[in-house]
């Protein structure tokens, strides 16, 4: 856990006497114990708030599912204490705006008529590889 970004997120993090403590709206959050320089956090105290979170902070925790999936989800109750504070969500996601980026789409039906063989050819491309070809290439 990176104490830089729940700092910037206005998040209070202190640590006394072989504990941590991380504060969210003057509430704990969490607590953990320290051993050899690193700390196990007791997340018992994290599921309440944790479980109360924006739609956006919910779509982002889902791994990015879409927005109606996550609105169905909180509605029909499909995740146990999932809780939403706020149904709005940024015009922009991105996340969603890099992976969409990365997407090509492919052609439309109705596009060019194919004629004769290999006038219009299909590849996935990838590489470099980690694994020799049969002649040997990398």
């Amino acid at each position: 856990m990176l104490v830089g970004m729940l700092e910037e997120r206005g998040t209070e993090v202190s640590f006394k006497r072989g504990m941590s403590i991380i504060k969210m709206n003057e509430k704990i959050a969490a607590c953990g114990t320290g051993k050899n320089g690193l700390y196990n956090l007791d997340m018992a105290f994290m599921s309440d708030v944790a479980a109360v979170a924006s739609l956006q902070l919910w779509h982002e925790r889902l791994g990015l599912v879409n927005v109606a999936g996550v609105r169905r989800m909180i509605k029909i109750e499909d995740v146990d204490g999932l809780k939403c504070t706020s149904m709005v969500v940024k015009d922009i996601c991105e996340p969603c705006v890099d992976y969409h980026a990365a997407m090509t789409p492919m052609p439309k039906a109705g596009g060019i008529r194919v004629t004769r063989r290999l006038q219009l050819v299909h590849l996935d491309l990838g590489g470099p590889m980690s694994e020799p070809s049969r002649g040997g290439a990398l």
